[in-house]
This record gives structure tokens, C-alpha cells and sequence, in this order.
């Protein structure tokens, strides 16, 4: 009864795997595409990771860290800031990206100001509510900068609702600019078909183990029989 269940689980794996590889291929398209405007993006079903432009303005006064962020083995920082765009009613949260930790006595780093009249970024729609992060969430701020330690965007969504604003159900993450002082870096999925196949080879390497379990335990009766028979 274990061994199909088993393999059942090590063949999903692999099923899983493969979808992520299509999702992956799927995003890599989109945010590799043109730029559309905002309001374009939004009539298509599914637009996250498309990259799309607005025109509006930063609301000041809203500045959100999430904290222990890592980049290439350093640890930093996300930042969050609000924009306005001038043909959507909502205001939209936006990853403005990553900053390194200058120090451990560092509390939150010194955010360079959210000046620009039109940005470019990739549509990020929230994939579930992260409940440890939701019921754990401690917000603390240092000199109105509210800082978080770990990423939910349902958490931040209240945040930024309890400051007065009605956010849009997604996010806007800027995209790379080498004059910036943000790293603007991030995965496609959260989880890669590699770990996947991983788990399926844990899977399948459970399911071995225990043919060559049920195998040496039957040897061991047949001989056990061979000898009380003599």
C-alpha cells in the first residue's frame, strides 16, 4: 500500500517540476517584452510579470523596509514606496529594490528621495498570504520609516491602509537602472523546478528502500522456512 503512494508523490513531483518549467518560460517572455502602459496591461487575464509604464507621481511619507533581504550573500534591505499613477484611481505599492546593510547596528538604511514623474516596472501579483509573516508581522518605525522583518504583501497592504491609502492588489517592481543605488533583482517563481526533482528523488529513493527492505525481509523468511523444514 506505501509503495504506490510513494511513487504517486515522486511522479507529481516531477509533474510539478515541468509546470514550473512552462510558468518560467511563460514569465520570461513577459519580462522580456515591451513596455506597455499600465492601463493596457490590466484588460489582459493574466498580466503578471508584464512590464508596463505610468505616468503619475510618488505619494511622500510612505517609506516600508523589509528587512533581512538577501543579494549575493550580503544582507540588506527591499524598499517600498508609494506611487500615484494620473490614470489609476488606486495608489500602487512599489518595490524600489534592494539595499545592502552597511552594518549590524544599522537599523534601516539611509533611502535615497522617490523623485520621478513616469517609472517602468514588472507587475507582481501576490501568489498567497504568508501566514507566519501575517499573524507575526511587528511593525517598527525609526524616524517615519516603518520597517518590517519579512515580506508579505498582504501585510504590507495593511500597512499602507492604516496610512490612509487603498492600495491596488498588486505591485510595481521597477526595473534595473545603473544610475540607481537599488539592486533590482528578482526571481521568477519562488520555488525552481529543480527542487522539485529534488523532492521526487527523495521520493523515489524512499520507494527503493523499501522494495529492497520488503526483498531481504522475504529472503530472510524463505531461508528461516528452508531451515525449521530440514
Amino acid at each position: 500500500m506505501l509503495l504506490p503512494l510513494l511513487l504517486r508523490l515522486g511522479l507529481w513531483q516531477l509533474d510539478r517540476a515541468e509546470e514550473k518549467r512552462q510558468l518560467i518560460n511563460t514569465l520570461e517572455q513577459r519580462s522580456t517584452a515591451p513596455a506597455v502602459d499600465l492601463s493596457e496591461a490590466l484588460q489582459v487575464k493574466d498580466p503578471d510579470m508584464m512590464v508596463v509604464t505610468s505616468e503619475g507621481k510618488p505619494i511622500s511619507g510612505v517609506d516600508l523596509v523589509i528587512d533581512n533581504q538577501t543579494r549575493d550573500g550580503r544582507l540588506g534591505y527591499e524598499i517600498y514606496s508609494l506611487w500615484q499613477p494620473t490614470n489609476f484611481e488606486q495608489p500602487i505599492i512599489v518595490s524600489r529594490g534592494w539595499l545592502p546593510r552597511k552594518d549590524f547596528y544599522q537599523k534601516v538604511p539611509n533611502i535615497p528621495p522617490f523623485e520621478a514623474a513616469r517609472l517602468e516596472g514588472s507587475l507582481y501579483f501576490s501568489k498567497g498570504a504568508n501566514s507566519v509573516v501575517a499573524d507575526n508581522a511587528i511593525w517598527q518605525e525609526y524616524d517615519g520609516i516603518w520597517l518590517l522583518g519579512q515580506f508579505d504583501f498582504q501585510t504590507v497592504a495593511e500597512k499602507v491602509k492604516q496610512m490612509g491609502y487603498d492600495s491596488a492588489p498588486f505591485i510595481i517592481r521597477l526595473q534595473p537602472d545603473r544610475t540607481s543605488k537599488f539592486v533590482r533583482q528578482w526571481p521568477l517563481v519562488a520555488s525552481p523546478p529543480e527542487k522539485h526533482i529534488a523532492y521526487a528523488i527523495q521520493w523515489f529513493a524512499m520507494a527503493l528502500a523499501l522494495v529492497m527492505l520488503f526483498i531481504i525481509l522475504n529472503l530472510k523468511r524463505v531461508k528461516h522456512n528452508e531451515s525449521t523444514s530440514s
